[in-house]
């Protein structure tokens, strides 16, 4: 059963893929695309009872030296042929960056994996390695990853006859979102650092691929961006490879990181780690390199919730989390907690100063993955709790939230947040989907604030990363209650609308929507069942302990004293009760108890919607209801390019640490 489970993990989608792009019919579609994600369901619930059936919590798939050896240059003729193609990309588009990065990726590949210029390759015959870190990605993988491309098969339908296509391209959509998924559900299961230097670079074609697709300009300039900018991590990546091989004799990513409990941080390796760790910076859209996920938003809602939730992004902090133990306490683990903290802080403020919707949830998206790589990087066992539980936390809300600016950018035609007042009354089951969406974002008791929490908890011995995580954290709250409160701004007499919507975006919403509660409500045996084991399993040095009890998760120090915790079950009644009596009592508060608001001069009508009222002049004049974005302050102008010089000096100063160790 678990070779049927892991094959089925990985080819599934790729067949699903050929079956997408082969058949055209759109009913055969929908039938291929609902029975993946029903198997990918299955896949992934039979991996977590395998899992929790294993005595040593882990599941490893051993490779005699035959077959290793044969599906080594299976793999290493599909290298081949992505560079090729890459190559060809860059190329036909005359972008001479992509082509002198592949060039940089290909030639030591080659002379490492082919010639075995630099000595031998020591590839682990554990070729895949399922422990409990793995598996949360799998989950993350195959059970968001098929509701969004489940939502898609209705949104893109309506996004095409926007689009006014005679053509359909939905079997090429539908392809590459599933050898995304493929390529996904790999990378987190392999022990082999360079069959994941693999699929790490299928996921950055099928980026290209997708934030491309409408075939536009601007579509294809920011795709190509993605291209180059990732490409840059796998030039770190490739040499990252070379370096661990010749430092540690194996390429096993487990040994890797269990390296700095053994003394091995010294020679090559911190250079090998660095590198791996400025990998992880470029596909986690981390300062300086957040321009290409700022330009995914070209592309359907379905590929920027595809990249933002479960895929993509979430291999850049896999990775950094994954070998955050062999840096845990040194100086290099000091420098990446300030490089994430600081994107934390600088990506929440940026966000403070846009209206594009898609844009702030962008802007959110690099700040949370800043802060996952902070707690990486401060690598005590909280902060790697804190980390992990805020990778799951993010990935469900982010997921639900891009889907619902989709939806409403249908809708209204806008994605402008200036544009969703009123929205309640166009689409309330939306809207409300939304709010709770924004809401788990930030307040109690959702998940995201309470690793927010641990994240500061843990942060208290460095000043400087506690800082920028007190900052990035309260200019969160700025713009997620700014989007809220005109979400919900309307008419005291508004008209509402039945919203109508496809039955696999309602589906897609609704499921994620519970997901996003029952992770919250059900936060210690979250952590209990999947957390605590793979923190534990890390051996880290440090004696500090997150316990999952009772009502709630609690701060354990080295004298075993509490000192910190969240009742989150009680703190989710209480909300409950609050969301169910606060209407109820709204709605009795009869209209004749309210009173017009004052709008420098007498209303225009006597319907209280305030929206209208007679000015010094005797004109009618309409009132108009904006936010303030700070621009000034928080503009895109003002602070990107300072904060990519920061940025970009940081990750200079880690390759000058890491060099001179």
């Amino acid at each position: 059963m678990d070779w049927y489970l892991l094959l089925s993990a990985i080819l599934l989608p790729a067949l699903s893929a050929v079956l997408c792009f082969i058949v055209k019919n759109q009913k055969a579609r929908i039938a291929i695309v609902s029975i993946s994600t029903l198997i990918l369901f299955a896949v992934a619930y039979g991996f977590i009872v395998l899992l929790l059936n294993s005595p040593d919590g882990r599941i490893v798939y051993h490779f005699n030296e035959s077959t290793l050896e044969v599906v080594s240059w299976i793999i290493k003729g599909f290298d081949l042929i992505l560079f090729s193609y890459i190559a060809y990309v860059g190329i036909k588009h005359k972008k001479a960056i992509v082509v002198v990065l592949c060039v940089l990726q290909f030639i030591p590949w080659a002379l490492f994996e082919v010639f075995g210029v630099f000595g031998k390759v020591f590839e682990p015959e554990q070729a895949f390695v399922i422990d409990y870190l793995s598996l949360i990605m799998i989950m993350l993988v195959s059970i968001i990853g098929p509701i969004i491309t489940f939502f898609a098969l209705g949104y893109m339908k309506e996004h095409e006859h926007h689009l006014k296509l005679t053509v359909s391209r939905q079997p090429r959509f539908f392809m590459i979102l599933f050898i995304f998924l493929s390529a996904m559900n790999a990378l987190v299961m392999t022990d082999n650092l360079s069959w994941m230097y693999f699929f790490w670079e299928i996921t950055t074609l099928c980026s290209f691929l997708l934030i491309s697709h409408d075939g536009t300009e601007i579509a294809i300039k920011n795709g190509l961006r993605a291209l180059w900018i990732n490409s840059v991590g796998g030039v770190a990546f490739i040499f990252a490879i070379i370096l661990v091989n010749s430092s540690l004799d194996t390429l096993s990513i487990q040994a890797i990181s269990e390296s700095g409990m053994q003394g091995a941080f010294t020679g090559m390796l911190p250079i090998a780690l660095g590198l791996l760790c400025i990998a992880g910076f470029t596909k986690s859209a981390q300062f300086p390199f957040q321009s290409w996920l700022l330009g995914a938003m070209v592309a359907p809602t379905p590929v920027s919730a595809l990249l933002h939730s479960s895929t993509m992004v979430k291999a850049g902090v896999y990775l950094v989390v994954r070998i955050s133990p062999a840096f845990s306490g040194t100086i290099l683990g000091q420098l990446v907690a300030i490089s994430g903290g600081f994107t934390f802080a600088v990506a929440s403020a940026i966000a403070i100063s846009q209206s594009n919707g898609k844009k702030v949830l962008a802007y959110s998206t690099i700040a949370n993955l800043g802060l996952v790589i902070c707690c990486a990087g401060i690598g005590t066992r909280i902060s790697i709790a804190a980390a992990i539980l805020l990778m799951i936390f993010h990935a469900v809300s982010k997921g639900l939230l891009f889907l619902c600016v989709g939806t409403i950018e249908q809708g209204i035609g806008s994605r402008d947040i200036e544009d969703m007042q009123g929205l309640f009354k166009l689409m309330p089951f939306t809207t409300v989907i939304t709010v709770i969406g924004m809401i788990s974002m930030m307040l109690p008791p959702f998940g995201v604030l309470i690793t927010k929490f641990m994240a500061i908890e843990t942060a208290v011995d460095q000043p400087l990363v506690l800082l920028l995580i007190i900052l990035g954290s309260a200019l969160t709250v700025v713009f997620w209650g700014k989007w809220i409160g005109i979400i919900l701004t309307m008419s005291y007499k508004p008209k509402f609308h039945i919203e109508k919507l496809t039955f696999s975006m309602e589906a897609a919403l609704s499921m994620l929507i519970i997901f996003v509660m029952i992770a919250s409500i059900g936060i210690v045996p979250l952590y209990n069942v999947f957390v605590k084991p793979q923190v534990l399993a890390f051996a880290l040095t440090d004696k500090g302990a997150l316990f999952g009890e009772g009502m709630g998760i609690w701060l354990h120090n080295m004298d075993n004293a509490v000192y910190g915790g969240f009742a989150s079950i009680i703190f989710f009644i209480l909300v409950l009760l609050l969301m169910v009596a606060i209407p109820f009592f709204a709605h009795r508060l009869k209209p004749t108890r309210l009173k017009p608001p004052y709008l420098c001069g007498g209303n225009a009508s006597d319907d209280m919607r305030g929206l209208e009222f007679i000015s010094p002049g005797d004109k009618t004049e309409n009132v108009v209801v904006r936010n303030y974005y700070m621009q000034g302050v928080f503009g895109e102008e003002k602070l990107t390019t300072g904060a990519n010089i920061i940025a970009g000096a940081i990750v200079l100063i880690i390759l000058g640490v890491v060099i001179g160790l």
